[in-house]
């Protein structure tokens, strides 16, 4: 459960764009999979992210649903329950902005099912039908940097201009087509407390903590396990030790859960007062792209661009909006709850403009060999 796809069993997966690039994670080795041709569609799973940033790395469309809407049986994901499993849910990555639907669809499981009683809570019965989009008020992300003035500016990478530029050739492209934008600064948006919001809430929900879950019932491990991976004795990846700890030191230096429940209240609130302004938020999928193996290490809060996104379960799809000097680069489209067709007929639109595209590794846009 991390940006980076690798483990001790299998080793480490590499992004088909250059092997010397993180496929991104954790899905990062079905993104590749797909990404090099080798399969039309994958199944991903998103706790924080795990669709969305593969699907940046590898250039290609990804969908995070609203929390509840797909069920979690018989997947590795059935060992979350409840609240839980509406935070972390079931996705796709594809090459086709239109394969997104029908696969959620499939996904969905039939409007009668017993087996998860989340599936379709906000569609009764379900449409499962693309929207005719008329003229949308589009809500463009805006992000000056790192953190002003924190202490964790450190920790969070600024909006590459690749980025940037893949933002601004969306939001030119939705301008365009009548579309109504309306620039909104993260700053105002209590960016910083993105990441304490999906923490709280995966705490509040009553999961478990990261390291149990690796310790799968076993005795849990302390800080000396740091000095056993030191010396390759540990069964553990240097991120998954991290994050383990990051999620202790976020519990002894943050408020109490109460507080931090207000806190993402709070936050919530402000996302939702917007999406009542804008149909659809538009941003960068993650600040950087293209990033080299290990390079998101220390950038844990990078993360908080998805994770916002779990923690709130709104449905939020990432979209490829082509190469930078070889690199893909993307942005997310996010909507309220029960709202995913939104976000993938926005998808849809932009791809059907010619300005997101799936461009796989080593073929030029004039070859007929895209697929």
């Amino acid at each position: 459960m991390w940006m980076e796809t690798y483990n001790l069993v299998y080793g480490r997966s590499h992004n088909p764009h250059g092997l010397h690039l993180t496929p991104g994670g954790s899905s990062g080795g079905t993104a590749a999979l797909v990404a090099a041709l080798g399969a039309p569609v994958g199944l991903t799973a998103d706790i924080g992210g795990s669709t969305r940033i593969p699907a940046l790395f590898n250039g290609l469309f990804g969908h995070k649903p609203t929390g509840g809407i797909l069920p979690n049986t018989r997947t590795h994901l059935n060992e979350f329950h409840g609240a839980v499993c509406r935070i972390c849910q079931l996705g796709m990555v594809c090459r086709h902005a239109d394969d997104m639907l029908p696969l959620l669809k499939i996904m969905s499981g039939l409007p009668d099912s017993t087996e998860d009683p989340l599936v379709h809570e906000y569609r009764s019965p379900p449409s499962w039908g693309l929207p005719k989009l008329g003229p949308l008020r589009v809500g463009s992300l805006r992000f000056r940097g790192g953190w002003p003035g924190s202490a964790q500016e450190l920790l969070l990478s600024g909006i590459s201009a690749p980025q940037r530029e893949a933002q601004a050739a969306a939001v030119s492209a939705l301008r365009q087509e009548g579309c109504e934008i309306e620039e909104i600064f993260l700053e105002d948006l209590a960016v910083g407390e993105w990441f304490g919001c999906w923490s709280t809430r995966i705490q509040a929900a009553g999961g478990a903590a990261f390291r149990e879950v690796l310790c799968q019932k076993g005795p849990l491990f302390g800080l000396g396990e740091l000095l056993r991976y030191a010396v390759g004795r540990s069964p553990f990846t240097f991120p998954a030790l991290m994050l383990a700890f990051l999620e202790d030191w976020v519990q002894l230096v943050e408020p109490p859960l109460e507080k931090r429940l207000r806190i993402s209240a709070e936050v919530e609130a402000q996302l939702r007062e917007v999406l009542t302004r804008c149909q659809v938020l538009l941003m960068p999928t993650l600040p950087r792209h293209g990033c080299l193996h290990d390079e998101l290490t220390v950038r844990v809060f990078d993360s908080s661009f998805t994770g916002i996104w779990n923690a709130l379960e709104f449905p939020a799809t990432a979209v490829p909006m082509g190469l930078s000097a070889g690199k893909p680069v993307g942005v997310q489209i996010v909507s309220l709850p029960g709202k995913d067709e939104l976000t993938l007929a926005v998808a849809s639109l932009l791809a059907n403009l010619g300005v997101a595209r799936c461009i796989p590794p080593g073929i030029s846009l004039t070859s007929s060999l895209i697929t």
